[in-house]
C-alpha cells in the first residue's frame, strides 16, 4: 500500500468508540427540526395511505 505519511499511534485506540461531545442548543435545535420534518413526512404518507389526503 502506498505510504500516506500517517501515523496510525495516535488513532483511537478504543476501537470505533465515538467520544461524546457535550450536546449544544444547536444540536438540540436540529434534532427537534428533524423529528419534526420526519413525524410529518410520517404523517403526511400515511394520510395518503388512508385517503385522508387527495
Amino acid at each position: 500500500m502506498a505510504d500516506l505519511g500517517i501515523s496510525h499511534a495516535h488513532v483511537n485506540q478504543y476501537g470505533s468508540v465515538q467520544s461524546k461531545k457535550p450536546v449544544t442548543a444547536r444540536s438540540k435545535i436540529q434534532l427537534v427540526v428533524h423529528a419534526t420534518l420526519v413525524t410529518a413526512a410520517f404523517l403526511f404518507v400515511a394520510a395518503l395511505v388512508f385517503g385522508i389526503v387527495g
